[in-house]
C-alpha cells in the first residue's frame, strides 16, 4: 500500500504504486503532468520490457492523467524517440494535442553504447496540451536543452559504490543512484513554463523526484512562486532513491545554483 514519505505545504512524496496515489487525488485538480516512466532500455528492473509493450504498460497511467488533469492542462512525456513514437497514438486518442518535441542534447559523452550507425546522444520529451494551458513562451527559448557536464555531475545523486573508469579516464567515479536522473533545471523550467503559482503538478514516476525538489526549492526561494507537486516512486530495485530525495527535501543536499551557469540554456 502506498504511504506518504515526505510532505510540506508544497510537496507530497509517496512510496508506492502511482495508481494507488492517483486514486486518492481529486479529478481535474492538476494543471501539469510530467511522465518519466519506463523507456524499455533494460536499465533497471522496472525498465525490462519491449518497446512494443510500452502502450499497454502506460495505458492505465495515461487514463489517470486524463482524469486528474483539468480541461486546460499540459502533459510532458520523457522517452526515447522510438518509445515516444510508440506511445504517441494512445496519447492523442485521449484528446491531447501534440505541440512539439524537446531534445536533451547530451553531446558525445551521453551517447548510448550501441551498434547503431548514429549512436543516440539525447533524450526526448514530447509536449502536449488540451484546452488553453498556462504556457508562457518567455520561459521556452529553444527546444534543444543542454547542461554542462560539470553542473549535471554536481547535482546527480550518487551511491556509495564505485563504477568502472570512463573511457580515456584513469579515475573511477561513484555510481549514479538512479540510471535516469534528469537535470533539476529541466523540471523547474517545465513547472515555470506550464503552471501558474498555486497550481498542481502530477509526477507519477518519481525516481529522484526532480519535480518535487524543484517545486519545494522554488517555494523556499520565493513564496509567491509556490506550486504544489504530488509524486510517487515505487522504488522496486531497492536502491534508496526516496531516502536520498527526503534528505534533499529536508534541506540537506539541494545544490545551490552555479552562478556561472545561465538559468536557461
Amino acid at each position: 500500500m502506498a504511504r506518504l514519505r515526505w510532505q510540506s505545504k508544497h510537496v507530497e512524496v509517496w512510496h508506492g504504486d502511482a495508481r494507488e496515489v492517483a486514486a486518492q487525488q481529486e479529478p481535474g485538480s492538476f494543471s501539469l503532468a510530467i511522465l518519466d516512466g519506463p523507456y524499455a532500455m533494460q536499465k533497471a528492473a522496472w525498465d525490462r520490457m519491449k518497446v512494443r509493450d510500452l502502450p499497454d504498460w502506460y495505458a492505465p497511467h495515461l487514463d489517470d492523467v486524463g482524469r486528474l488533469c483539468g480541461p486546460s492542462a499540459t502533459l510532458y512525456l520523457w522517452n526515447t524517440a522510438e518509445g515516444w513514437a510508440t506511445l504517441h497514438p494512445g496519447i492523442v486518442a485521449r484528446w491531447w494535442s501534440f505541440v512539439g518535441m524537446i531534445v536533451w542534447c547530451k553531446g558525445r559523452s551521453g551517447a548510448m553504447l550501441t551498434d547503431a550507425v548514429w549512436p543516440e546522444a539525447g533524450e526526448y520529451c514530447a509536449y502536449y496540451v488540451r484546452g488553453e494551458p498556462a504556457a508562457r513562451a518567455g520561459e521556452c527559448r529553444t527546444n534543444q536543452w543542454r547542461t554542462s557536464p560539470a553542473m549535471f555531475d554536481r547535482e546527480t545523486m550518487k551511491s556509495g559504490r564505485m563504477s568502472r573508469p570512463m573511457p580515456n579516464s584513469a579515475n573511477p567515479h561513484r555510481e549514479r543512484l538512479h540510471p535516469c536522473q534528469k537535470p533539476l533545471a529541466f523540471a523547474e523550467r517545465m513547472v515555470r513554463a506550464s503552471t501558474r503559482p498555486g497550481e498542481r503538478i502530477w509526477a507519477p514516476f518519481g525516481g529522484t523526484c526532480r519535480e518535487a525538489v524543484a517545486v519545494e526549492t522554488m517555494a523556499r526561494k520565493d513564496p509567491a512562486e509556490a506550486r504544489y507537486c504530488v509524486t510517487a516512486e515505487i522504488d522496486e530495485d531497492g536502491r534508496g532513491y526516496l531516502d536520498a530525495v527526503c534528505r534533499q527535501l529536508d534541506g540537506h543536499g539541494i545544490a545551490p545554483p552555479d552562478p556561472r551557469q545561465p538559468a536557461l540554456f
